[in-house]
């Protein structure tokens, strides 16, 4: 297979990493806002309103990057999951009108239910099904089961999630990372204590139960056993996060936005970089490439796209650093000032 195509293979890779993290960090955001609001809206609020449009951005990037490399795969995903597909851009709509009036919403201050409250909550609650939705695509993508793919009449294709939904392995992962999120939230967010276990706690047991189901889930998609102990290493930077995070002289690194999206973007890519199979391990990724000419577009056309959109978040890497009371980092955090 020609060169071009192995790197855009990993340069994909590397864009669904972004997003996952990208949308993981507002996806995280849904425990402080439903568990006080009041509170954690300001802190909330200094993460989101910079990000959600570069969010919605690394979506677009992703789909035109898979529409670029794997041209027959992406009619066929859509076809087989219309309802998947469907739902989570009705709620990536919703999503954007929600955080919009959020944002710029000022009247009504005292109305029950046209409130900023109101709408953080109903774009959290979209962005959290989003990310569920995808979460469920790529494990029923790798596992297989379930999957009628018919390439000679693509009418004849469906899935049926009965046997995805009714393995463990899925489950183990979608509560794991749930655990996960939830004990990385109290970092990104700041909402506990310094001294708190409850965050290394948390993403330590998420970890065992997303772990064990990934496991599960690769080992049917064909992935080398060898490449299985990769998994160490988002392991190890996962676990970095909480651990800086109970060292008061670390705090803020741990909770520093830029070293967060830097760690579970490389955390991302390592789980995805084995994966070389779909549907259970029936189909190399392989046989849905592009043409080679299209190949090499894309890789000289993604490799601008990706000095540019660096440049960026270097540009708010610097803002971040040099204003940091405008994002949330403030002076090193004491016991009687950190939330409960």
């Amino acid at each position: 297979m020609d060169i071009y195509f192995y790197a855009n293979t990993y340069f994909i890779k590397l864009v669904i990493a972004t997003m996952v993290v990208f949308l993981g960090s507002e996806f995280m955001a849904i425990f402080p806002v439903f568990t006080n609001f009041k509170k954690h809206k300001e802190t909330v609020e200094r993460h989101i309103v910079p990000i959600w449009e570069i969010t919605g951005t690394t979506i677009v990037v992703f789909v035109v990057e898979l529409e670029l490399i794997y041209s027959s795969l992406t009619p066929i995903a859509s076809y087989l999951f219309i309802p998947l597909v469907g739902t989570f851009i009705l709620l990536l709509v919703l999503r954007n009108v929600w955080i919009i009036y959020a944002e710029f919403i000022w009247k009504n201050k005292h109305n029950r239910v046209i409130n900023s409250e109101n709408f953080y909550k109903g774009y959290l609650i979209a962005t959290f099904i989003m990310v569920i939705l995808f979460l469920t695509a790529i494990v029923t993508l790798m596992y297989g089961k379930g999957i009628h793919l018919n390439l000679t009449d693509l009418s004849a294709s469906y899935i049926s999630y009965i046997p995805m939904l009714s393995t463990y392995n899925y489950w183990l992962f979608l509560l794991g990372t749930l655990f996960v999120a939830y004990g990385l939230s109290a970092v990104f967010y700041r909402t506990m204590k310094i001294e708190s276990f409850v965050p290394l706690t948390t993403v330590i047991i998420g970890l065992i139960l997303s772990v064990s189901g990934l496991y599960g889930v690769a080992i049917a998609d064909k992935v080398p056993s060898g490449d299985i102990y990769l998994l160490i290493i988002p392991l190890i930077l996962t676990l970095i996060i909480p651990v800086l995070y109970m060292n008061k002289r670390t705090t803020n690194i741990a909770s520093y936005k830029p070293i967060f999206f830097i760690l579970m973007v490389f955390a991302v890519f390592i789980i995805e970089a084995p994966v070389t199979y779909i549907a259970g391990g029936a189909f190399p990724i392989s046989n849905f490439a592009s043409a080679n000419s299209m190949q090499a577009f894309n890789l000289y056309l993604s490799i601008l796209g990706g000095i540019i959109f660096l440049g960026f978040m270097i540009m708010y890497a610097y803002v971040y650093a040099n204003n940091p009371e405008k994002f949330g980092m403030e002076k090193p955090l004491k016991k009687e000032t950190v939330t409960k």
